[in-house]
C-alpha cells in the first residue's frame, strides 16, 4: 500500500530549496479583509478595496530525542526565511517568495512575522522543544495583479480519473455541479467535455 502522507512543504521560490515541518500543524487560519473609507460630512462608508489574504500557522517542533537545539535545527532555518537575500531590479533587496504545499493546498506569499515560544530545556539551557506562530503575506507580481489574478488563493487541486467529468467534479469539490465554468476558466480548458485522465486540475477557491 503506497504511503499517503504528505508534510507541508515551504517552497523557496527564488532557491527552489524546499523546507518541510517536522510536524503538520493542526489547524490553520485565514484572514481576509477589505478597506473602507469614511466620505463627506455624512461619512458614508466607501470601499476602498480588498487587502491581500494573509495565512496563519502554528507548527511545533521538537529535538529532546537527539539532544539538540531546536532553534537550530529548525527555527533558524524558518527565520532564514524572513532575510531578505533576493536582488531586486531596482538594485534593492527582498526577502524570498515562497509557495505552501499540503495536500492539494497552495498559497504564495512572503513569511511577514515568526512568534517563537520555548517550552523545554536541556540541562544547559539548550531548548529543545519549541512552539511557532508564522504568518504569511499573499504574494503576487505586478503582471497577476493586473489579470486580478493573484496566485496566492489557497486553492486544490483534483487528479482526473477515468470516467471524470467537469460536473461530477464541481460537484464533489463545491457540492453544485453547476460551477463547472469555474474549474474549467482556471485551467483553460479548450473542450470541457473532454478531460485527460492522469491529468491535475486546478480547483480555485471560490469567492
Amino acid at each position: 500500500m503506497a504511503d499517503t502522507f504528505q508534510r507541508l512543504v515551504i517552497k523557496n521560490t527564488d532557491t527552489n530549496e524546499e523546507f518541510k515541518v517536522q510536524f503538520n500543524p493542526e489547524r490553520y487560519s485565514l484572514e481576509r479583509a477589505a478597506t473602507w473609507e469614511e466620505k463627506g460630512k455624512q461619512a458614508t462608508l466607501q470601499f476602498g478595496g480588498k487587502v491581500r489574504k494573509s495565512i496563519t500557522f502554528e507548527f511545533f517542533f521538537d529535538t529532546y530525542a537527539e539532544g539538540k537545539d531546536v532553534r537550530v535545527e529548525w527555527v533558524r532555518k524558518l527565520l532564514a526565511l524572513m532575510e531578505p537575500t533576493v536582488s531586486t531590479s531596482a538594485g534593492k533587496k527582498r526577502p524570498p517568495v515562497l509557495l505552501l504545499t499540503w495536500g492539494g493546498f497552495n498559497f504564495q506569499g512572503v513569511l511577514e512575522k515568526l512568534s517563537q515560544n520555548y517550552t523545554m530545556f536541556l540541562a544547559d539551557g539548550r531548548p529543545v522543544r519549541a512552539v511557532v506562530n508564522a504568518i504569511f503575506k499573499q504574494f503576487s507580481t505586478a503582471e497577476e495583479e493586473s489579470r486580478n489574478n493573484p496566485p496566492g488563493d489557497p486553492t486544490k487541486t483534483h487528479l482526473v480519473k477515468e470516467g471524470d467529468t467537469l460536473n461530477l467534479i464541481a460537484a464533489q469539490e463545491y457540492g453544485d455541479p453547476a460551477l463547472w465554468r469555474i474549474i474549467a476558466d482556471e485551467n483553460r480548458l479548450n473542450d470541457p467535455s473532454r478531460l485527460t485522465a492522469g491529468s491535475s486540475l486546478i480547483i480555485p477557491a471560490l469567492e
